[in-house]
């Protein structure tokens, strides 16, 4: 039988979420959970939507887990907040992890999303609610700490990355890097050297190259070093 599961949001990750774990039948969804200030609707999804100051009876009563679905928000810090809330309470939560993902490392924590194609190597250790999208990859020995958001990057083994840290689409963390807490890593950006607490690091737009051609032109552009049809 599989664990009953309660997802905490109402808004496009909670959503996506659902999907997820509906997907692959991870968990049996009983229902959504919001603050009641901002609760606005009793059913999404065709679940009910608890209070999520009263939750704590609906868990008990049902042995369920929870997962706070929100994205990187404030720099993570709407999910941490939510996640610490829940944690002072003494609810347990729930991990999500894709069966197409490559999980050989350890992952320590919980409340943690691993979606499609994702690779962790070996001896890789995550932390407490950490996001990694699809076709990430982990390098060995490296650390993933609390409450970090990870876009399809590449992290080298043996690297370090802080608490609440972006690291977005595309961009590369090298072996035996450390980034420190807080901090955002662009899309596309090479890390090669540490990142100290709270930096910001992003791809100038200028280092890309534009030029307009014609339509001839740019189809002469790309061919094999050998034109044979």
């Amino acid at each position: 039988m599989k664990e009953k599961l309660i997802i905490v949001g109402t808004g496009p990750t909670a959503k996506r979420v659902y999907r997820f774990v509906e997907m692959y039948r991870l968990y049996d969804i009983i229902g959504f959970a919001v603050d009641r200030a901002y609760k606005t609707t009793e059913e999404f999804m065709g679940l009910p939507v608890y209070d999520l100051e009263a939750l704590k009876e609906v868990v008990e009563a049902n042995d369920a887990l929870v997962f706070v679905a929100l994205f990187w928000n404030n720099l993570n810090k709407d999910r941490k907040e939510i996640y610490d809330r829940l944690n002072r309470k003494g609810y347990k939560f729930a991990n999500i992890i894709s069966p197409n993902a490559v999980v050989r490392g350890t992952i320590k924590g919980n409340n943690c999303w691993i979606n499609d194609f994702v690779v962790i190597q070996s001896d890789a250790v995550l932390e407490n609610d950490i996001f990694i999208m699809d076709m990430s990859l982990i390098g060995n020995e490296t650390v993933i700490h609390s409450h970090s958001f990870i876009v399809s990057a590449k992290v080298g083994g043996g690297s370090s990355i802080g608490e609440q840290c972006f690291i977005g689409i595309n961009a590369v963390v090298f072996d035996d890097t450390t980034v420190g807490n807080k901090c955002i890593i662009g899309a596309c950006t090479t890390i090669k050297r540490n990142v100290n607490d709270n930096t910001v690091c992003k791809m100038v737009a200028d280092n890309t190259i534009k030029k307009e051609y014609s339509d001839n032109v740019i189809e002469s552009k790309l061919k094999t070093n050998h034109n044979v049809r």
